[in-house]
């Protein structure tokens, strides 16, 4: 895309951020989407279990086609979003979470929760933005035009599947103290 269309989509929003979970894009990474510099983005130490950026490329900002070109969708600002790395390699051309396998894709001896299941990353993707919204009881504001959305279980006794998944922000996330690991712990 060029710098103009960049620079459209960026600026479109007040607080630009991707569209698909709610994060809130770097310092460094609007500035490498923006061609101001070519710096390397590092991954910290740490991530989220449920949607692990290690790679520099998930940290990055990308320009999503909401509808992918394959299934219609065109080049026109209005097919046009900014998304994290993360959420744009695991959507790809994908639009529903039964286009993955219907099982976790593995487990995960977690440091304090104990063995986990690891869901489906379409799973956790698809449940965030088709929901949208923190869905603490308390009737939270939180949403994906300001905030970074997560996924915990409903029922801490079953798995992390999509009949099983609640979507909250960082204030009202249950597993606000265990959610990040070290990225060498991730499957």
């Amino acid at each position: 895309m060029t710098l103009d269309t960049r620079r459209t989509l960026w600026f479109r929003e007040l607080d630009p951020r991707c569209y698909l979970c709610g994060y809130k894009f770097t310092a460094g990474a609007r500035d490498r989407f923006l061609r101001r510099s070519r710096s390397p983005l590092t991954p910290p130490p740490l991530v989220d279990f449920t949607r692990p950026r290690t790679k520099e490329r998930h940290l990055l900002i990308e320009i999503d086609h909401m509808q992918a070109v394959a299934e219609g969708g065109t080049n026109e600002l209005d097919n046009l979003s900014l998304a994290c790395g993360w959420c744009n390699i695991v959507k790809g051309r994908r639009g529903s979470i039964f286009d993955v396998d219907s099982r976790p894709i593995g487990m995960l001896d977690h440091p304090t929760l104990g063995w986990l299941s690891v869901p489906q990353p379409m799973w956790v993707l698809r449940i965030v933005s088709m929901r949208g919204r923190c869905e603490h009881p308390s009737g939270c504001s939180a949403n994906l035009a300001n905030s970074e959305l997560l996924v915990a279980p409903y029922s801490s006794r079953g798995a992390l599947n999509p009949a099983n998944t609640l979507v909250f922000c960082g204030e009202h996330d249950p597993w606000k103290d265990e959610r990040l690991i070290s990225r060498t712990l991730v499957v």
